[in-house]
């Protein structure tokens, strides 16, 4: 991206003064009729949040990280879950009733300057079932009530699904390519436009 279409970008925005975020909780039902409750992450999610880079695949974990086999220290990990500016979401099966049900998904939007930058990583047993998709919608929507300008996704260029997902989102992207990986920077809507509505948050048909 060049350096003109981020100045294009923040030319007319305050700037975003967002901090720690803590979304509301929901549910969401996926295409096979699965329920899954989603809430903010907070410190004492660290064990499952563990658990579930422990049951990802070596890939799924190099694809959220970009290097390596990406095992992460617990410092850096529970950074994760409470970011200074932004929000970290977690997806957990609705069926299991239970305060230690696993965690199959985490969704991040850190914040830094006017922007956010969001990731995801989806448990491999539960990838092409939509629900990426939504908790990057979800993201999307917290991003805008915090008044950022845009989203930057960091994705390899390997990565078709990811892919896919930020393409369901209908909005004009911005590409910077560096090697394997590309950074895609998603423009959101003014900090003062009218409140909108959480987005619709079923599973995509498609």
């Amino acid at each position: 991206m060049t350096r003109w279409g981020r100045q294009t970008l923040v030319a007319d925005r305050p700037t975003c003064q967002a901090g720690r975020g803590l979304a509301g909780p929901f549910t969401l039902d996926l295409r096979d009729g699965t329920e899954l409750d989603v809430r903010s992450a907070v410190g004492d999610d660290l064990p499952g949040v563990v658990d579930l880079h422990e049951r990802c695949s070596a890939r799924s974990r190099n694809r959220r990280y970009h290097g390596g086999s990406a095992r992460l220290a617990p410092a850096r990990m529970r950074r994760l879950l409470e970011p200074a500016r932004g929000v970290t979401l977690l997806a957990t099966p609705t069926a299991s009733h239970s305060p230690s049900a696993p965690v199959v998904a985490m969704a991040n939007l850190l914040g830094e300057g006017d922007t956010a930058e969001v990731a995801l990583l989806v448990r491999d047993d539960w990838q092409r079932r939509g629900l990426g998709s939504v908790l990057l919608r979800r993201l999307v929507w917290e991003a805008e009530q915090s008044g950022y300008v845009a989203l930057d996704l960091h994705v390899q260029a390997e990565n078709t699904p990811m892919l896919r997902v930020v393409y369901r989102l209908a909005r004009p992207s911005m590409v910077d390519r560096d090697g394997s990986l590309l950074t895609l920077t998603v423009p959101l809507t003014a900090a003062d436009s009218p409140a909108r509505a959480p987005l619709d948050l079923s599973v995509p048909t498609r």
